[in-house]
């Protein structure tokens, strides 16, 4: 019996897939060479695409960066939700959540995030690109701690309680040479977890109407 011919991609399934690729080879590049090493070309030599291919999609190397800090914020957020339950009533279950969203905050994917708001510090024209893609980022976590707390805490200060809890992981982040989101977070991190924790439920103990 002969083997069923494998159907040929479409041009628009070829120019997905090499999008795709460039953005995941820029998240490898940031993650082991960080911002000032990767060049389009180190990019393309890691996607195994021309620099010609990169350029019809991404026309400047600062375009190329920006989309990925939105790929890898999407697939982040999509990440998270798809790992987390929707019971978190409990403390236990609120430290279950934080543990999970501080795997995605020092996950080598993240780190892309991390190169480029360094680096734009001193660099104001990719500050300013960056900008859509981080008020992007800030709504899809909103929606998403607003999908797990909205009954439980009110609207004024769902924002406020997710800024305290990312500039928190972010912290943590930041502060670690070497960050491992499959190492165990040790007894000072897993204990402000459990605080924190406990400040959120404690604090909003009962639904709100």
């Amino acid at each position: 019996m002969s083997a069923t011919p494998t159907p040929r991609r479409t041009q628009a399934e070829r120019r997905a897939g090499t999008i795709t690729s460039l953005l995941d080879a820029t998240v490898g590049c940031l993650a082991e060479r960080g911002y000032a090493a990767t060049s389009t070309a180190a990019v393309c030599a890691e996607a195994g695409v021309s620099q010609g291919a990169l350029f019809r999609h991404f026309p400047t190397r600062q375009a190329l960066l920006v989309a990925t800090a939105e790929h890898v914020a999407t697939r982040n957020v999509e990440a998270f939700r798809t790992t987390v339950g929707a019971d978190v009533d409990s403390v236990d279950a609120v430290v279950a959540v934080l543990a999970r969203l501080r795997e995605v905050v020092l996950s080598p994917a993240n780190q892309t995030w991390r190169e480029l708001l360094v680096a734009a510090r001193a660099d104001a024209d990719l500050r300013a690109a960056l900008l859509p893609a981080r008020e992007s980022l800030q709504a899809q976590m909103l929606d998403a701690a607003s999908d797990l707390w909205a009954e439980r805490l009110p609207a004024d200060d769902l924002a406020a309680v997710l800024s305290i809890v990312v500039n928190m992981l972010d912290g943590l982040a930041f502060s670690a040479l070497d960050p491992d989101p499959t190492a165990a977070p040790g007894r000072t991190v897993e204990r402000a977890l459990r605080l924190l924790a406990e400040m959120i439920v404690s604090h909003y103990p009962q639904e709100q109407p």
